[in-house]
């Protein structure tokens, strides 16, 4: 058996051909405690004693009266350069920023902060004294993602997991950090790690802060509002809550001043939806974005929602099945189509005719489409024009514009770092929409009033006409002041707007409750 001949190649000395027979083991039962335990006591042969002090902790979890693993661990403790030392070091870097310790944030809203240079080299210290000081590597994992070494942070948190696997924080700041690097499979092994272990996230605080209870579905970015790219941390504390569909989150008297819905509206979030939906009317405190408003930004549904808004088009758009897709006729060709729930431009593609749609369905995997009435915006100078408004408590608030020679604009693949009339013309836009669109206040004042929802956002274009066309409406639209200040210094202030507006809506309804 290779557990057998791993374990007689150790007695023997041989510890190169251990550890290859007991990796196998492992590949194959990943939990074999005595598996475990041995590998711990190569990596502690190797100098490793943090990682061999999470393999014997592995190895107790499986088979606690293991004698040989209690003995392997006490023996690998003991071994430690200098844990007291160790433990004051991280508490002097506490001291100095507490907010290294919180870890269910957006990893885009972890910035750089005052004197952590210092703050990293007592993190180092304490794992020099301790390496086995859990906290400590995620806390270094913090800092290392304020300082955009996002592979070196997530090696950090999975250190920090080998030592403390029970503490769900770190899985899911370790999940935040594989989606990041565009690992969608690591991201959901953390993710589900996380919430087997909890899905309420609280921020401790001093009681100086308001307290934010946030909604979220259990999925990536892309499906909940990024608040935490916007609020004032060091005014508002941000308690996440993942949605459980099969029962109420267990909040064990944590206490919140107001409510904010992070879920937008997918299909695939109709479950978590609905358990939003049943939260928000079981409690008393204000609630931001109800969740029962979420479904007039459905793509299927915005033409309808707008129909009676001054100066606004909406493309028509059907949902329909793959069986249905081949044999429609209500929307025109040529048409845009793409897998329901797609978005970023996943999926999307423009087909002129029937042949052309068939040739698209039989290379999809997906079930169900959305397909929209293709309308070409291109504007008289060959550029494409996408315009992002974004709406708190009804006002709108120009965030970008993106110039692309592609009909499917985004900002991250346009043109804009490469010519300064587009960053004139996006600068311009944000001083003065009114330029644009000669209807702003009416036409997306009552735009706000017709899809109802607290904060959201839209993206546009402008018609030669001056109408609006919206392209789709959605809450939780990425809103970030990120940009390279050198090529984009325009930006932060027209983000400013929106955050300041949106900590307003928060102080209002908090003091409402």
């Amino acid at each position: 058996m290779p557990l057998d001949d791993a374990l007689a190649a150790e007695a023997e000395g041989r510890f190169l051909d251990a550890l290859r027979l007991v990796r196998a083991r492992l590949e194959a039962v990943p939990d074999d405690p005595v598996a475990l335990n041995l590998l711990g006591r190569l990596c502690a042969g190797g100098g490793d004693l943090a990682a061999a002090i999470g393999l014997y902790r592995a190895a107790l979890r499986g088979a606690p009266d293991d004698a040989r693993a209690r003995a392997d661990l006490a023996r690998a403790l003991t071994a430690l350069p200098d844990p007291p030392s160790a433990h004051a070091a991280y508490a002097a870097a506490l001291r100095r920023a507490p907010q290294i310790a919180l870890h269910h944030r957006h990893p885009g809203s972890l910035r750089p902060f005052a004197g952590m240079e210092e703050v990293r080299a007592s993190l180092e210290l304490a794992l020099h004294g301790d390496p086995s000081l859990a906290a400590a590597h995620a806390s270094l994992g913090n800092v290392l993602t304020r300082e955009e070494r996002f592979a070196d942070a997530l090696a950090a948190y999975r250190r920090a997991i080998a030592l403390d696997v029970d503490e769900g924080a770190y899985h899911l700041a370790a999940g935040e950090l594989a989606y990041v690097l565009g690992d969608r499979d690591a991201w959901a092994r953390h993710r589900a790690d996380a919430l087997a272990r909890g899905r309420v996230y609280p921020e401790p605080h001093d009681g100086s802060k308001r307290d934010v209870l946030v909604l979220y579905a259990d999925g990536p970015w892309p499906v909940n509002v990024a608040l935490d790219l916007l609020v004032d941390h060091e005014r508002d504390a941000l308690h996440r809550v993942f949605l459980d569909p099969s029962a109420p989150p267990a909040l064990d008297g944590l206490r919140y001043d107001v409510v904010f819905n992070a879920v937008s509206e997918y299909e695939q979030l109709a479950p978590a939806i609905a358990a939003a939906r049943r939260f928000a009317d079981a409690q008393q405190r204000p609630v931001i974005n109800p969740p029962e408003k979420l479904g007039a930004t459905a793509r299927p549904v915005l033409a309808a929602a707008l129909r009676d808004v001054p100066g606004c088009v909406v493309p028509l758009t059907r949902r329909l099945t793959r069986e249905e897709a081949e044999t429609q006729r209500e929307v025109p060709f040529p048409l845009a189509v793409r897998p329901v729930d797609a978005h970023g431009g996943r999926g999307l593609e423009r087909v002129d005719d029937a042949d052309a749609l068939r040739c698209y369905l039989d290379t999809s995997p997906a079930e169900r489409f959305d397909l929209t009435a293709f309308v070409d915006t291109r504007d008289p100078d060959g550029w494409y024009r996408k315009y992002r408004v974004v709406f708190v408590d009804g006002v709108a608030y120009p965030y970008h514009l993106a110039i692309s020679s592609s009909w499917i604009v985004h900002y991250w693949s346009s043109a804009m770092t490469e010519h300064a009339w587009m960053r004139e013309e996006e600068e311009q836009f944000l001083c003065e929409p009114r330029a644009v669109f000669p209807h702003w206040e009416t036409t997306f004042a009552a735009l706000g009033r017709a899809i109802g929802l607290d904060y959201f956002g839209i993206d546009c274009a402008r018609t030669p006409g001056g109408q609006v066309l919206v392209y789709e409406a959605d809450a939780a639209m990425l809103v970030h002041a990120h940009d390279r200040r050198d090529l984009f210094p325009y930006r932060e202030p027209a983000v400013r707007r929106i955050a300041d507006a949106l900590e307003d809506l928060l102080a209002r309804r908090g003091a409402a409750r």
